[in-house]
Parts: C-alpha cells; sequence; structure tokens
C-alpha cells in the first residue's frame, strides 16, 4: 500500500514583491517586478518578458526595490544585496552583506553622486553601495530597538533620512561624512507608528511622523509634513508636497512610472499581468506576465463539513479545495477571500455544515456554507458571495487558532496584533446572529497572544499564549501561559505556567480534564489543570520543529498530529505521542483528516498520508 501521495501544486503562481521602471539614458524603459527568488523583466514596447534567477541559488522573499537615475535596478533578498542591469539582464553585484536572519534591502534612497543607500529589518542598519567601484559600505545601525526602516531617502546635502518604526515612531537624520545621527521626532512623539520619508522628482525631501501603522494608506491632508534639508525639519503646508517618485501599496508599490503614452496602474504577478492605463483618455492595456514557478507556499488545512479539505497559498492567497472521493483539486484564485491578497487563512473551525476561516492581515474571519458553491462575487439573489466577510479585529492581525464551540453557535479566534503592539486579542463570534465579543490581551493574559485553543468537557475555553511580537514590538513577557476562560462568563479563572516555553503552539483537553500541549522547541507535555501538576513531559525534536495547526481530530475523536519530520498519534490515556511514519517531505504545515487520510502541506504541495484501517 502506498502510503504518501503528492497531490498536486494548488497554487502555480508567485506573489508581486514591487516593482520600478528603469530608465536607460537614450530613453528605453524597462519594467522589472521582483518575486521570490526571481525578477521579471518586461519590455513594455515589445511586451517580451524575461525572467531572471537570483544568483547564487537566493530563493528568499524581496521586500522593496528601487530604480537608480541612471537606469540601474536595486534589491536584497534575505541577506543578500544584488545590484542589476535590465537592459542586459545581467547582475552587476551580489553580496551577503547581512547578518544571519537580516533582511537586507527593507528601503532605498540615491544621493547626487550616485551612492545607493539601503537598509535592513531587523537591526536597521544602513548601507551605502558605490556603483562605480562595486562595493558595499556598512554604514551602522540607525535605532537600537527599532527594526523597521521601511523608507528612506537623501537631501541635496547628502543627509540620509530614515523613517524607521513600529513600536516607537521615529525620523532619523545621518550624515554619512561623519555618522552624525538626530531623531528629528520629540521623545513625547515618539509612539507606536511609522515615520515616512520620500525623495520628490526634483531631489528635495519630505516626511512626517503620523503613521499609526506600517502600511497606513496615504492621505497627505492628514499630516503634519516637513521638509528635510541638512539635518533638520521645517514644517510645510500639505499641499506644497509634491508627489513621491514610488506609487502603489505593500508589495503592489512602484517606483517611477513609464514616461510615454502608457501608465502602469497595478503589476500583478498572481494575475499574470500588467495593467496600463493610457496617459490621457481611459483607454487600458494588459500585457500577460509569463514565467515559471514552483508555486506559492501553503498554509494550515481543514476538513469542511462536505468531507473536502480546503486550504489557501500565502503570498500570494489563492483559495483552494481537494476533493478525496474525485481525486480532484480546484483552486479558487485569490478574489474570493474579500481583502485577501497577499494572506492567508490562518486557522479554521467548524459549525454544522459552516467553515470558518481567520485570515492575515486584519485579523478577519470568514464564513462559509460548504454546501453551497464558492462564489466570488454576488451574482443573482440566490447566489451571494461564498465564503463571507463577517468580522474584523486587528487586535487579532495575524490569527493562529479558531475553535468551534459545542454550542453550535461559536466561533472563537486568537493571535497576534499589529505592527508595534505588545499582546493579541480573542474574540467570540456568533455565527447566528453575528454578535462579537472581543477580549483584550489585558482581559486574557496581559502582553500576550493566544495561539492555541481547546473546549474542556464542561464547556469551558483553554488557551494557550505566546509572548512574542512579530510586529516589530519588543516582548513583555519571558514565558508562555495556560489559561482557561469560564464560558459563562466570559472571564479568565485560571492562569498557569506548565512549562518553559515561548510558545505553546497547539493543546488538547481530553476526557480527564488534562491538557496536552506543544511547545515551540517540540516539547510535548500533559498538565493537570484541577490539580496544578504536570503529568508528563517528552521531547520530540527528534521528530522535527513544530507546524502551524500540527493537530487534528477524525469522526471517531482520534488526535492526529505533525511536527516537521513525523506523523504521529495523540494517546491520551497513556499521556505519550505515538510515532506512525517519517514523510518523504518535510511537513510545513498542517493537518486537516479527510477519510483515511491524513492531509498536509509540503511548500507549494499538497500531500497526504494512509492510516491504517
Amino acid at each position: 500500500m502506498q502510503q504518501y501521495t503528492e497531490h498536486g501544486v494548488p497554487a502555480p503562481v508567485v506573489e508581486s514583491r514591487t516593482a520600478a521602471v528603469c530608465r536607460s539614458r537614450n530613453g528605453d524603459e524597462r519594467v522589472v517586478i521582483l518575486a521570490k527568488g526571481f525578477l521579471l523583466v518586461v519590455d513594455p514596447a515589445t511586451e517580451r518578458c524575461t525572467q531572471v534567477p537570483f544568483p547564487n541559488g537566493n530563493t528568499e522573499y524581496p521586500y522593496m526595490c528601487f530604480a537608480s537615475s541612471e537606469g540601474m535596478f536595486y534589491a536584497g533578498a534575505g541577506t543578500q544585496f544584488m545590484a542589476f542591469d535590465p537592459f542586459d539582464c545581467s547582475f552587476l553585484h551580489a553580496e551577503d552583506v547581512g547578518l544571519e536572519g537580516e533582511l537586507v534591502g527593507f528601503s532605498y534612497a540615491e544621493s547626487a553622486e550616485g551612492t545607493i543607500y539601503f537598509a535592513a529589518y531587523p537591526h536597521c542598519r544602513l548601507f551605502g553601495y558605490v556603483p562605480s567601484e562595486r562595493r558595499v559600505i556598512p554604514l551602522g545601525q540607525l535605532d537600537a530597538e527599532e527594526k523597521y526602516p521601511s523608507h528612506l531617502a537623501v537631501d541635496e546635502a547628502g543627509w540620509v533620512y530614515a523613517g524607521i518604526g513600529t513600536e516607537r515612531r521615529g525620523l532619523i537624520a545621518f550624515r554619512p561624512s561623519d555618522g552624525r545621527t538626530v531623531q528629528l521626532v520629540p521623545t513625547e512623539e515618539r509612539t507606536r507608528g511609522m515615520g515616512v520619508v520620500y525623495a520628490a522628482a526634483d531631489g528635495s525631501v519630505y516626511g512626517h511622523w503620523a503613521f499609526a501603522d506600517l502600511r497606513e494608506a496615504e492621505t497627505p491632508e492628514r499630516y503634519r509634513w516637513m521638509r528635510l534639508r541638512g539635518g533638520q525639519a521645517t514644517p510645510v503646508d500639505w499641499r506644497d508636497v509634491p508627489p513621491s517618485l514610488y506609487s502603489g501599496a505593500a508589495f503592489y508599490r512602484l517606483h517611477r512610472q513609464l514616461s510615454g503614452a502608457w501608465k502602469i496602474e497595478k503589476h500583478d504577478l498572481a494575475e499574470r499581468e500588467l495593467r496600463l492605463r493610457a496617459a490621457e483618455g481611459s483607454s487600458t492595456r494588459m500585457i500577460p506576465l509569463r514565467y515559471e514557478c514552483g508555486g506559492a507556499q501553503l498554509s494550515p488545512l481543514s476538513t469542511g463539513a462536505d468531507g473536502h479539505v480546503y486550504g489557501t497559498s500565502n503570498h500570494p492567497l489563492h483559495f483552494f479545495r481537494y476533493e478525496p472521493g474525485e481525486q480532484r483539486l480546484r483552486s479558487f484564485g485569490g478574489h474570493v477571500i474579500e481583502f485577501g491578497g497577499g494572506g492567508n487563512l490562518c486557522a479554521y473551525a467548524s459549525v454544522g455544515p459552516m467553515l470558518a476561516g481567520a485570515a492575515y492581515p486584519g485579523g478577519h474571519l470568514h464564513l462559509m456554507d460548504t454546501r453551497l458553491p464558492v462564489q466570488a462575487e454576488a451574482g443573482d439573489p440566490n447566489q451571494a458571495r461564498n465564503p463571507r466577510l463577517v468580522a474584523s479585529h486587528p487586535e487579532v492581525h495575524r490569527p493562529r487558532c479558531a475553535l468551534a464551540h459545542s454550542d453550535g453557535e461559536h466561533v472563537l479566534y486568537g493571535g497576534y496584533p499589529g505592527y508595534g503592539a505588545v499582546g493579541g486579542g480573542l474574540c467570540l463570534h456568533n455565527i447566528t446572529t453575528g454578535e462579537d465579543m472581543l477580549l483584550t490581551h489585558d482581559q486574557v493574559v496581559p502582553f500576550q497572544s493566544t495561539i492555541s485553543l481547546a473546549e474542556g468537557q464542561s464547556g469551558h475555553i483553554f488557551g494557550a499564549t505566546s509572548i512574542e511580537t512579530p510586529g516589530g514590538a519588543a516582548p513583555k513577557e519571558t514565558r508562555a501561559k495556560l489559561y482557561r476562560l469560564h464560558w459563562d462568563s466570559r472571564t479568565v479563572d485560571g492562569v498557569w505556567s506548565p512549562v518553559e516555553a515561548r510558545e505553546i503552539v497547539w493543546i488538547y483537553a481530553d476526557r480527564k480534564g488534562r491538557i496536552h500541549g506543544m511547545t515551540e522547541a517540540s516539547r510535548y507535555f500533559v498538565f493537570d489543570p484541577e490539580e496544578e501538576r504536570l503529568c508528563a513531559e517528552a521531547d520530540l525534536s527528534e521528530w522535527g520543529s513544530p507546524v502551524r495547526v500540527g493537530l487534528a481530530a477524525d469522526p471517531n475523536g482520534t488526535i492526529y498530529g505533525a511536527l516537521s519530520r513525523a506523523i504521529f498519534r495523540l494517546d491520551p490515556d497513556l499521556s505519550k505521542a505515538v510515532k506512525l511514519s517519517e514523510p518523504p517531505v518535510a511537513i510545513t504545515a498542517g493537518l486537516a483528516v479527510a477519510g483515511d487520510k491524513v492531509f498536509f502541506a509540503s511548500g507549494s504541495r499538497l500531500w497526504s498520508y494512509q492510516l491504517e484501517v
């Protein structure tokens, strides 16, 4: 019997990771679009697409790009900085300049002399690249605490400005000649948010520090603008602020613009199109984007009441379904999930025929009726959108867990907060009435985020937390917690610290009232909250690292789990995990049980393991 089966790539696409228009001295133009592991060069005149892989086998995600005044293209991916000639389609320079885990190229700027400046996350380090010498120069750390140097510009005098955040917004002025650094934001205004700077077409530099989040929409009239020059900030009326050379938002950002009769409206590798609009009039044009890829990484899976396996990819989000009976994989694209974009559905819960999915970014909750067709847009009155958006809570910006309560009406979901915040919320949503109740981290476990949930025998809810802060803030706690939420009062009536851990990635409540859990270090434990004692503990790190949603039950209540190198069964009576098999590929996301198969993701591919029956 074949134990493992690969079912294909549900989302054979990649996500646009910003783009730029490069213009040569003779006026030729190329559009360069970044993707994970490669870039795509588009000639807007001939519509020819040339795909060029990153040097040195680099397959990391890039975050921003830049077109210089000389027409060259600059980007970073992982620790590697890259300089690229889009007209010759060749790399001029590629060098690992970042520390381990550092992401190079979060922002860029160019001096009048042609030096390319770029910054790196999470140490807020600044670098300079001299094209004539093909040399990278480390220039030091802009801020010792903040992680996101998301904006960069250089004024006529050579001062470099950086907009930073997210826990304490800032605007740094840096003079390369002597390393002098000036913080332009008053201390009392350095609250949660992001500083913003940019260079206009005439070389002048403008900025403000009014963004409350990393990706707030640009509405110029709302902000107190500053003209930045010589390391100083001078107030200026927003009407006198010229536009940035960047346009668009998030990974659809575009540096510079085509100069002719056509302008770029949107670059979209996920939809495989470059959309243009006429500079005058209302005509539009679409250039097909041709490329090859291994597909987008898959997020956690879930089994619907119809017996099908549901999931999404991430970066970009494409919603898919695998139908085991027909052995058919169906992709519904990205438009079926409202505000989906580059996010994903992170966790699911089934209430009868309804499948709820919690989505990043934004803490959205989507509800799908598995009895009805998937419908992206409302058609006739009998074909409303399915799934549909039913709740949004930025306090759960990055969901990690969802649970259907046995009352048949409520779905709970929790996760991490937005950028610069510490401690995520927990949402209780009534799918019948549409009513929401949000518990903030202060009402659950202060400064921590709920990342796993389970229901006890009495109907009370157990939750487990993480101290981590993926939005850029510094953690305020040192040890993850287990808690009990009294269902009737909706209040937390017990908090424990059962094991040494930064995260408790999943929990399960057995019929004896004990809680089984897994830490971020692959440490399995069993805890009795009534007796407040640790009953069992085992190191399972030989089986690999935890995966998101690494636990699932079959209809008979048998609990199956996964680490990156093992599929196991949980034996609650013996307080142990029993290894069933080692997969031929690394498991990267779990876990759904449909029929006699356990489904999991490995990178961009959907797999299943045949259970013995």
